[in-house]
């Protein structure tokens, strides 16, 4: 909607399949998390099929709080640098502007506009036009995804789990980077619902109001409403080498107490089958969870407190 706004014609990348994962992986010149590989990958495939290609450097999302700053992880904030030296591609082939997503449409407009080659730069009306109808249609969006999170957990009844699964939006939402996770829930029998589809603004990190990292924040404060509703439990969907999470899974682990949780890590040697043996594995313990009082008083997952076995 943002480009083809300004007038470009716009090619995406095809679905991540394993040709992408292999193409990613061998261009990288240096170990980094899957999500990180998974973009170099589709870098790639757009080489040969697109004259320009839009790599923002995106440096923040907006906050419910004040205090939090919202902020992309690194990788995400240097991906352009990375893969521009990793795959050889020339200054005059990149449309790469420094986006604050927090600072609102004006900042947006002109930072995009600045970074357009001169010959194809519309207008400054056209452009901040272009960002009001990019800003509107994902606000319609959301609205439609949480409205959607809203009526399914409304029809569940509170003597049934529903799992919520907790990620990255590009981890979540990607079939080969989630391994297919909500297919799976679903032919396991398994109500779960994604992080996406809940409304969190209202819901408060009283343990961790500074959080840095912006995607942080939504997966706490989706770990805080889980732990504080009996029929909900937490699953959250990472990777391997990423340097945020090595510090929220303890943060998560906090939040939930004593209430069971699942923490899965992906990378591009990862498969199926083992995920769906720690679901199967997990499911058994909500069951006994919602069952008994005793099996509530058993901890699992990763902290660094000692953990008791179920009796």
């Amino acid at each position: 909607r943002l480009l083809a706004g300004c007038g470009f014609r716009v090619t995406h990348s095809q679905r991540t399949n394993r040709e992408t994962v292999t193409a990613g992986v061998e261009s990288m010149t240096a170990e980094t998390c899957f999500p990180s590989k998974v973009f170099h990958g589709h870098v790639k495939g757009l080489l040969d099929a697109a004259e320009l290609l839009f790599l923002p450097t995106v440096v923040n999302i907006p906050s419910p709080r004040e205090e939090e700053k919202g902020l992309f992880c690194p990788m995400v904030q240097s991906s352009k640098y990375l893969v521009k030296t990793a795959l050889n591609i020339s200054d005059h082939r990149i449309i790469g502007p420094t986006l604050h997503l927090a600072h609102g449409p004006r900042a947006l407009a002109d930072a995009l506009r600045r970074s357009l080659p001169e010959k194809l730069r519309p207008a400054e009306t056209v452009v901040l036009r272009a960002v009001h109808q990019a800003l509107a249609a994902q606000a319609a969006f959301l609205t439609e995804v949480t409205d959607r999170g809203q009526e399914i957990l409304s029809r569940v009844p509170e003597t049934e789990p529903v799992w919520i699964v907790s990620g990255r939006p590009y981890n979540l939402h990607d079939e080969r980077l989630s391994l297919g996770l909500g297919r799976l829930a679903s032919r396991l029998g398994i109500k779960a619902v994604p992080t996406d589809f809940l409304s969190l603004s209202e819901t408060e990190l009283t343990t961790f109001r500074g959080m840095h990292w912006g995607l942080g924040g939504r997966i706490l404060r989706s770990a805080t409403l889980t732990a504080g509703t009996p029929n909900l439990f937490g699953v959250h969907l990472g990777n391997f080498s990423c340097g945020p999470d090595s510090f929220l899974e303890h943060f998560y682990g906090h939040i939930m107490g004593d209430k069971p949780y699942l923490l899965l890590e992906l990378d591009e040697h990862s498969a199926a089958a083992g995920m769906i043996t720690r679901m199967e594995a997990f499911a058994n313990v909500v069951r006994e969870n919602m069952r008994t009082p005793e099996a509530r008083s058993a901890r699992f997952g990763m902290d660094d407190q000692p953990r008791e076995a179920a009796s």
